[in-house]
């Protein structure tokens, strides 16, 4: 079994085992130890008993939206994960839709990652690609993913989920630019002003644990007027609060009754043209 980092093994177990369903997703996230990220765990859950509901809601928000993508596309689309990680979305997105294309991208543990899913002996492998390149390079980003079969005149979605807080802003803006996607889901820290006051502490107290393991100089927060402002000719089409999420996957509002009880939000952005 293979062991992570403290902070690549922390959003694995406030994900725990009921994000994906598939067999190649479950028999991949077996293979890994997540001990090393205990503590860290631990210490978040001092600070928000629940906040393994948030990563729960955040990727099943990401996972309809991308539902919502693709429903009439026949199959016949691609998708483009920006700092996919271990997380297993990909794999799990690959049994649902076997005739998607999943690109995945990250600047470490591309090759870690290719050989545990390797390990699972499937006979298709040609529709997902773990591949190393660096996301403040669009141009690069562009050839990689070209070299690697991406073919800009199919519908494509490209997903930033837990990875909008440390990109610089135009990073994101030139990569958007060099792929031209018909879709963006957008997964994002709101601004204190848009949180309720007995929530702020929780994301700042949080995000700081993880700043702190990641020697990482700042949170990036936005809007939905800041988002789509990121874009050209593109627009939100599609929002999803810790409210709504919640709801959806539970069925209650347990521990967020209002728009603003949460501080993590999901948005779908269309191609206007």
């Amino acid at each position: 079994m293979s062991k992570l980092s403290s902070t690549s093994a922390l959003v694995l177990l406030w994900a725990g085992q009921e994000c994906y369903k598939s067999k190649n997703a479950m028999d991949f996230l077996n293979q890994l130890d997540l001990e090393e990220g205990r503590n860290l765990y631990e210490q978040c859950e001092e600070i928000c008993p629940y906040y393994d509901e948030v990563i729960k809601n955040r990727k099943y928000g990401v996972f309809n939206l991308i539902k919502k993508s693709f429903s009439n596309e026949s199959n016949n689309f691609q998708l483009v994960i920006a700092g996919a990680g271990l997380d297993a979305l990909g794999i799990e997105i690959t049994e649902h839709y076997v005739n998607a294309k999943v690109f995945e991208l990250d600047s470490e543990n591309t090759e870690f990652k290719s050989n545990l899913y390797n390990n699972l002996g499937n006979k298709s492998k040609s529709n997902i690609v773990f591949i190393e390149t660096d996301l403040l390079n669009p141009s690069l980003v562009h050839k990689s993913i070209s070299d690697n079969g991406w073919n800009p005149m199919k519908p494509t979605l490209l997903l930033f989920e837990g990875i909008s807080y440390y990109l610089p802003t135009e990073s994101i803006q030139k990569l958007v630019h060099a792929i031209k996607p018909n879709w963006i889901i957008f997964e994002f820290l709101k601004h204190d002003d848009e949180i309720a006051a007995d929530k702020i502490n929780i994301a700042k107290r949080v995000f700081d644990l993880i700043l702190s393991r990641c020697k990482l100089p700042y949170i990036k927060r936005y809007n939905y007027s800041g988002i789509e402002k990121l874009f050209d000719n593109m627009s939100v089409v599609d929002r999803c609060s810790m409210k709504h999420l919640e709801k959806m996957r539970t069925g209650s509002n347990k521990y967020f009754p209002a728009e603003d009880s949460g501080w993590i939000e999901v948005c779908l952005l269309a191609d206007n043209s």
